[in-house]
């Protein structure tokens, strides 16, 4: 299938330009599976005519992953991508990425602008139905697991990879303070989270959303995926229906507050056999039902149906 991806490519933090979660999660799976695949690189495209690369390249499906953020991706063709959809002749798609806290002010303002939409918030599918928008499909995060390193050493106690925030920072200094080696990474290149995340006995997962400037409430994030397909053991704050795609205790470990956080932490420190079990039963669930080319199968044949 030709697949015109409209993504950005990079993203730049603290002055660093570093390819982004869409060329590695994206772009690499579809070609893996066998799709002829143009990047329409939102950030810097090589052709910045949006209509000139849909009249050349002929694509069967437009898949897109917009911000609405022309400061980050000023090259996101809004109009253009209207057109086609009301011309009909190639299927557009739109993958949302953080509908606990921008369906209200982003995704149900522009979904009608694309045949098709995925939100990795199984919650909200009802709520894009109630407004009338019936292609919606569940679009959850994945991990490519080609990225990893073969074999990694084990040698951090827990880790944590993020963009620091108040709440993150206060969790982690929390459990340092009861004796815990916790290390956290933040500003560095996707190669190399995903090799800290593989050389970590526990991954930690926040799940809280510090954006919006309201209330903050969880919601799905990639680290949920990326931790288990490491074969690291997912400690990760609980976020509604993830016992829908991990067993709970059996193949990741959740907590529900700063308390059962740090027991549990110390509590599985001190069981590196069950850490194993638990990171190995992780991984396999990953591989089978979250890893990048089978998600991206499952929601690619959704979407065509649609």
């Amino acid at each position: 299938m030709n697949i015109l991806l409209v993504y950005n490519r990079t993203i730049t933090r603290q002055g660093i330009s570093r390819l982004d979660l869409g060329f590695w999660t994206v772009y690499l799976p579809l070609l893996k599976l066998g799709h002829n695949v143009y990047f329409y690189d939102t950030v810097n495209p090589v052709e910045k005519d949006f209509s000139k690369v849909v009249e050349s390249f002929k694509p069967d499906l437009i898949f897109c992953c917009l911000t609405g953020n022309s400061t980050i991706t000023p090259y996101e063709p809004w109009e253009q991508l209207k057109l086609e959809t009301e011309k009909g002749r190639t299927k557009t798609f739109n993958w949302f990425c953080d509908d606990t806290w921008r369906f209200e002010n982003f995704s149900k303002q522009v979904c009608f602008d694309f045949h098709v939409c995925s939100t990795p918030e199984q919650s909200r599918i009802k709520d894009y139905k109630e407004m009338g928008y019936d292609n919606i499909v569940l679009g959850l995060w994945h991990a490519n697991r080609d990225l990893y390193p073969e074999h990694a050493t084990k040698n951090i106690p827990v880790s944590f990879c993020g963009a620091p925030n108040n709440d993150r920072v206060n969790l982690t200094e929390m459990l340092k303070s009861q004796g815990i080696n916790i290390q956290y990474f933040h500003g560095v290149s996707y190669e190399d989270m995903l090799l800290y995340h593989a050389s970590s006995q526990i991954g930690l997962n926040f799940s809280k959303n510090m954006t919006d400037g309201g209330e903050s409430k969880t919601q799905m994030k990639a680290r949920l995926f990326e931790v288990p397909a490491a074969k690291t053991l997912l400690l990760t704050e609980y976020h509604e229906r993830i016992e829908e795609y991990f067993e709970i205790d059996k193949e990741i470990i959740c907590f529900t507050n700063n308390v059962e956080m740090v027991k549990k932490t110390e509590f599985l420190l001190s069981k590196p056999n069950l850490i194993n079990k638990i990171a190995e039963n992780g991984y396999n669930r990953a591989m089978r039902d979250h890893e990048s080319s089978v998600r991206l199968s499952n929601v690619l044949e959704e979407v065509m149906k649609k």
